[in-house]
């Protein structure tokens, strides 16, 4: 009788190694730049995986600030993916203070310009047990290019993630000067740098997110407000087109009024910019050094006063045709539409 009782507590213990070692494995991710430990997130009465705050661009930070983004580099060992990230550096409202509804579209974590990270969140899915790869819902927050933050709740994947059994991605990237500003006669900073960040963490996903159950075959860029802008100028740009297969637009177009400046307005507001911020507007090398150095704050709080005339849709940075990322205007672009399933 006794040795029944100590077979049945073997199997048992057997039984719970082999859960907590196939959780392990389910929560460890091998992905092309390193090791990653993600964690469970309890949603509709069972388990989400959640792997947050994913890095997939250097850190945009002195030589790098304005330039195109450049890939993360590989680390050893395994890096923590249990928290969201910084956010990209913004002007958070403080019209209404501890009112929730301007306080839900604030950031909720740290600024910083190191802010280029991504978050997944997939259906349970054990190495050991392959299952069909997923569709996936790549989504970019909207927030006029000024503002926005992948960590807000409202954003929060893993709802739609457990409901559809899908896969879903948010990113960060840069926003106002930080993304957007452009110089003349300066092949480093030609703008565009927000738009060419979600274009790198597409990349990310066509190049990893097989190993979270995704299918990279089947990729849905959806967005809302300037994130639907940016799902629009992503089909423009054909650097990108053969990142994603589908496209939900949701309330913002990049023929919108407010979706676009023409480059020479990009380049004035940016001169502009130089001043506010003390730097000199030639030679270039001294201008592009000085705006690198400048004080993160200070470029944020200054880049409103480059709007010469006020009004409820005024942004003082946002996307330019600059004939590399975006390579004609939108209004005479639709030859290089890219043709997907479009909603």
């Amino acid at each position: 009788m006794a040795a029944n009782s100590q077979c049945v507590l073997l199997v048992i213990l057997l039984n719970f190694l082999t859960l907590s070692l196939g959780t392990q494995d389910d929560l460890m991710i091998s992905t092309s730049d390193g090791k990653i430990q993600g964690k469970l997130l309890s949603v509709l009465g069972s388990d989400v995986r959640a792997f947050l705050g994913i890095p997939y661009g250097k850190p945009p930070v002195g030589k790098l600030r304005f330039r195109a983004p450049e890939p993360v580099e590989k680390w050893d060992g395994v890096k923590d993916a249990t928290n969201f990230p910084n956010s990209c550096y913004q002007m958070p409202d403080t019209a209404f203070p501890g009112f929730k509804g301007v306080e839900m579209w604030n950031p909720n974590t740290p600024l910083s310009e190191d802010c280029l990270y991504l978050n997944v969140w997939s259906p349970r899915f054990n190495k050991t047990q392959p299952a069909p790869l997923a569709p996936v819902f790549v989504w970019i927050h909207g927030g006029g290019f000024i503002s926005g933050t992948s960590s807000l709740d409202i954003y929060d994947g893993r709802f739609l993630s457990k409901s559809e059994s899908v896969v879903v991605v948010s990113m960060n990237y840069r926003l106002g000067a930080f993304g957007f500003l452009s110089l003349p006669d300066n092949t480093n900073i030609q703008g565009n740098a927000g738009l060419l960040d979600q274009r790198l963490a597409l990349k990310w996903v066509a190049n990893n997110i097989a190993a979270f159950g995704g299918d990279p075959s089947k990729v849905t860029l959806f967005g809302e407000s300037a994130g639907s802008a940016s799902v629009g100028f992503q089909l423009l740009s054909p650097g990108s087109q053969d990142l994603f297969q589908r496209a939900v637009m949701q309330s913002g177009s990049p023929n919108a009024y407010w979706g676009t400046i023409s480059q020479t307005e990009a380049w004035d507001r940016s001169l502009m910019l130089a001043k506010l911020v003390d730097c000199p507007s030639s030679p270039a090398a001294r201008l592009e050094a000085c705006l690198q150095q400048a004080d993160p704050q200070k470029v944020s709080t200054k880049q409103f006063e480059v709007l010469t005339q006020s009004s409820l849709l005024s942004l003082p940075f946002m996307p330019h045709v600059d004939g590399n990322f975006l390579p004609d205007a939108v209004d005479v672009s639709t030859h290089i539409w890219h043709l997907v399933d479009f909603l």
